[in-house]
């Protein structure tokens, strides 16, 4: 038996892989299925950006059986259940994932401050998060987020991740290497790092390696873990 702690896209796909070399299987995840990239599926940009990913997901989802529970240790491995804790002997996989950096800034630290993924969030469950954006930093997924919120806001652009923020109750205005931005919201990448707030022991697979939002590196990742599973199990 082997548990993975996680039903994101990684544990989702290494869960398929392993099953079908026929490994029995638990998949546990304290939310619902889908991880990060269900709420990506919430907005059409991202929609359309990830749909290779979001559609093989969703396949996946239909063949297997996700138990919901929190994986609280693994020396020995307990799990949170909604029937109370149960203790597993058998090997984890750890597959859950990864999150921004905390954007920090120098300066003042007003309402208006936003990693990607809590902009992302909060867009995708319906909230105006702003009403003139700086994006600062680099990736793939800060052109996605300048694509939609050029929609409807004007939105601004730079490279550089040392910003200097003014503002009191509210962001009103950022310097950036001498320029001067007037906007009252900054969305602020300074990248990702492993999800593992229990510090779980195992291998780690996809998104908690990768840590970015490049999912075909993510996907690469588990295939390489899948190869040499002979040298876990």
């Amino acid at each position: 038996m082997v548990v993975i702690v996680g039903a994101g896209y990684s544990g989702l796909i290494c869960a398929k892989r392993l099953a079908e070399l026929g490994y029995n299987l638990r998949i546990f995840d304290f939310k619902k299925p889908g991880g990060e990239l269900a709420i990506f599926g919430k907005i059409p940009e991202l929609e359309e950006h990830y749909e290779r990913f979001l559609d093989e997901m969703k396949s996946t989802l239909e063949d297997l059986r996700v138990e919901k529970g929190c994986v609280v240790s693994t020396n020995p491995l307990k799990v949170l259940t909604p029937s109370g804790v149960e203790v597993i002997k058998d090997a984890a996989i750890i597959a859950t994932g990864a999150v921004d950096r905390n954007p920090w800034v120098f300066g003042k630290r007003p309402a208006g401050i936003f990693s990607p993924e809590t902009a992302i969030k909060l867009i995708s469950e319906g909230y105006k998060i702003g009403n003139s954006f700086l994006i600062a930093g680099e990736g793939e997924i800060l052109d996605l987020l300048e694509k939609i919120l050029s929609k409807d806001y004007k939105v601004e652009r730079v490279r550089s991740t040392e910003v200097y923020v003014h503002g009191s109750k509210r962001v009103e205005r950022i310097e950036v290497e001498g320029r001067e931005f007037w906007c009252d919201t900054l969305i602020l990448f300074r990248g990702r790092k492993t999800f593992n707030p229990k510090n779980l022991d195992g291998p780690l697979i996809g998104n908690a390696v990768v840590c970015g939002y490049d999912y075909s590196l993510v996907r690469k990742n588990v295939e390489e873990f899948i190869k040499s599973k002979s040298k876990v199990f």
